[in-house]
């Protein structure tokens, strides 16, 4: 969890804090979208394993339809699980810089 503190006397546009905060918004939603699609992988899954242990159950044309969109979300959770970490390494260089020009500022006032 993030934890930072607001001085606006010492920087009162705050721009490195929005850009901090812009960019854990944009990892949750990179975590979010990765959950979201191994949930949907996971279902996809169950249908394929029902089709291959009951192969009457579901038409092979249903079977391969589900066949790629579980190749599609496979794709789609592997890119989703870059940019999460991408964007994980970016807050954690904000979150630093921020703290840097924290101490920069008080180290001037104090």
């Amino acid at each position: 969890m993030l934890h930072f503190t607001i001085n606006r006397d010492l920087n009162p546009n705050g721009a490195s804090l929005r850009k901090l905060l812009k960019a854990h918004v944009i990892y949750e939603r990179m975590t979010a979208a990765k959950k979201f699609s191994l949930y949907l992988l996971a279902i996809v899954g169950v249908v394929l394993w029902v089709g291959t242990m009951w192969p009457a159950f579901l038409p092979p044309r249903a079977l391969d339809f589900a066949l790629a969109l579980w190749g599609g979300l496979l794709f789609l959770a592997i890119l989703a699980s870059v940019e999460e970490w991408l964007w994980h390494r970016r807050v954690a260089r904000y979150r630093s810089e921020h703290q840097a020009r924290q101490k920069e500022d008080v180290g001037r006032t104090g």
